[in-house]
């Protein structure tokens, strides 16, 4: 049998032009074509495409969309499936597939370069046609990779680029080479990159200007649509190179495009660190939805459940509990002062009377519904801001000591039903996130000044990252504040400074990537509550991203021993501000960050 490949092998080699390329560090991309098209690709002497032996990755068109002028889909036949047609043929001389529709025509060709191999795609429709191509998916080649690729992580799982929230940068490490799909331009949406073909390790490459079939509802779903009388041609590069050769390397011209297309808009010049603030402590355990409060303490602040020590119920424990939150603001005062912060960010103005996910309310339009003691009027008379409401002196204090403020503000709407439980109702269309979004930042920043606003589960209903272009639509209404996105993509680097989480995820800074297209681009990076041996481990790789202009934050309720490793981290970064020698601790129970 192996001598009967081998016969075959050379028969069909001997009808193939071959293309052969040197590059960088000796190793070679060999590019083979036959009667049947691309026919057998090798890099560095790793063969990883040959077709006289997997005849199922010969090149194909796949899914059609097609809808009338009006936008209503069309079906039937050459309206559906890439290979229902009126004819396709090879030209071997220009290495091209051209299929023929009743509507117009794909062709793809293939030109090979040096290291890397380049396929055009034109997609033309009839001004006869009568219909919109909203696109197709291609397939123009299969890789069987020797082993699955390091960053791949499941066999299963598409790995594919969306130009609508990032460069179309894909890279498949595997081990013995790298193999890079790049799409250069942005200024219009394309998929690309790798689709399992079921084979182990092996994908197929993946061209598609709409939504793949099968793909998650929670990744972008788009088209890229062709009028009558209109043709759209875009260029997807497969770049070959040792393997962890850096994809800003392999990809510069993407990154560039990228950021030339989707320009930062951010101006956010101050990087000292953002403390963290927690007036209240979630339930431990309970039904969802179930409130959880304590008789004399609803909202659960300060984690305090006795009735001796304060009770909102009544007028003598209401004035101790309003006490209690100015001696609060007072003491947040001291710590950022001792962290060098630029300000804070209040988690929790509502408290936290319900278990997740309605844990943290971020409505703080609501706030005098949802918790009327923190926007009670303040009865002390002896007290500087008697006659105040408590949230407004609370607010004062620090911003009257020269810290900005900010508040956590969700997409989801928080209702309170009859019965006593809370939801969070995901809004249906970007528009009326907006709407929510833009509503709650607006009261925050006239009522108290509020310029930093944590945007807490930042998720369509799908749990895909809600779309950057409503945070650029966020920050151009409010140019003077700052979005802290809980997810992100990267273009939100363009109009935001996204939260990274050492304490959750071990994240350690914004990536290079990010940066070859934003280079003001920072992530805020929460520190809180991390373990010291583990904070001290990454402690130079988070000096680095704090010199590269990362945020840290910190906690503001109380002197966190984390906090004077932040402070030596900005010393060392060559941006730190004189250390102020941190408060003794209080007895004061401890708010520990919520998961």
């Amino acid at each position: 049998m192996k001598k009967l490949y081998t016969a075959v092998a050379l028969a069909s080699l001997a009808l193939c032009a071959v293309f052969f390329a040197p590059s960088v560090g000796g190793q070679a991309l060999n590019v083979s074509y036959g009667p049947t098209g691309l026919q057998q690709l090798s890099y560095g002497g790793v063969t990883l495409e040959d077709t006289s032996r997997y005849s199922a990755d010969t090149f194909h068109i796949w899914h059609l969309k097609m809808t009338d002028l009006q936008g209503n889909p069309v079906s039937g036949p050459q309206y559906g499936w890439g290979e229902s047609n009126n004819g396709k043929s090879w030209d071997p001389g220009a290495h091209r597939w051209t299929y023929n529709f009743i509507w117009g025509s794909i062709s793809v060709q293939y030109v090979a370069s040096g290291s890397q191999l380049n396929v055009i795609t034109t997609e033309t429709n009839l001004a006869s046609s009568g219909v919109i191509l909203a696109g197709a998916s291609v397939y123009p080649m299969a890789l069987h990779f020797p082993t699955l690729p390091a960053n791949f992580n499941d066999a299963s799982y598409p790995q594919l680029s969306y130009t609508t929230t990032a460069p179309g940068v894909v890279v498949a490490n595997y081990g013995t080479g790298e193999t890079v799909a790049v799409t250069p331009d942005a200024t219009k949406p394309l998929y690309s990159g790798f689709w399992p073909s079921g084979d182990p390790n092996a994908y197929s490459a993946l061209i598609s200007s709409t939504t793949p079939d099968n793909l998650a509802t929670f990744q972008p779903h788009f088209d890229r649509p062709v009028q009558p009388g209109q043709t759209d041609t875009f260029t997807v590069s497969y770049r070959f190179a040792a393997a962890g050769t850096s994809s800003l390397t392999l990809a510069s011209d993407a990154y560039a495009n990228y950021g030339q297309t989707f320009p930062s808009e951010l101006n956010w010049t101050d990087r000292r660190p953002l403390g963290t603030i927690y007036l209240a402590s979630s339930p431990t355990s309970g039904p969802a939805n179930v409130p959880n409060g304590f008789p004399n303490n609803p909202r659960r602040y300060f984690n305090d459940g006795n009735a001796s020590d304060f009770d909102v119920r009544t007028a003598a424990g209401l004035q101790s509990f309003q006490n209690r939150i100015l001696q609060r603001a007072q003491q947040n005062v001291t710590n950022l002062q001792a962290l060098g912060a630029q300000g804070a960010i209040v988690w929790d103005l509502e408290g936290e009377q319900y278990p997740q996910a309605t844990t943290y309310v971020c409505s703080p339009d609501q706030v005098a519904s949802v918790a009327p003691e923190i926007d009670s009027v303040i009865t002390d008379t002896s007290s500087p801001y008697s006659g105040q409401r408590l949230d407004d002196a609370y607010f004062k204090i620090l911003t009257s000591a020269g810290f900005r403020v900010g508040v956590c503000v969700r997409p989801q709407h928080f209702a309170i039903a009859a019965d006593g439980t809370a939801t969070q109702t995901v809004l249906g269309n970007l528009s009326d996130v907006r709407t929510e979004l833009a509503r709650k930042i607006q009261y925050a920043h006239d009522r108290w000044g509020a310029t930093l606003f944590y945007v807490d589960s930042s998720v369509d209903g799908n749990g895909g990252t809600l779309d950057p272009v409503l945070f650029q639509q966020l920050h151009e209404q409010f140019p003077d504040s700052l979005l802290i996105p809980e997810e992100s993509t990267p273009r939100h680097y363009a109009y935001t400074a996204p939260f990274q989480t050492f304490l959750f995820h071990a994240d350690t800074g914004t990536d290079p990537a990010v940066r070859a297209m934003y280079p003001s681009a920072f992530s805020n990076i929460l520190i809180n509550d991390v373990a010291a041996a583990t904070l001290a481990a990454s402690r130079a790789t988070l000096t680095a991203s704090v010199k590269a202009g990362d945020t840290l934050m910190g906690h503001a309720d109380y002197p966190d021993p984390n906090n004077a490793t932040i402070v030596a981290m900005e010393q060392d970064a060559g941006r730190g501000a004189p250390v102020v020698a941190p408060p003794t601790p209080t007895p004061t129970p401890v708010t520990p960050t919520p998961t």
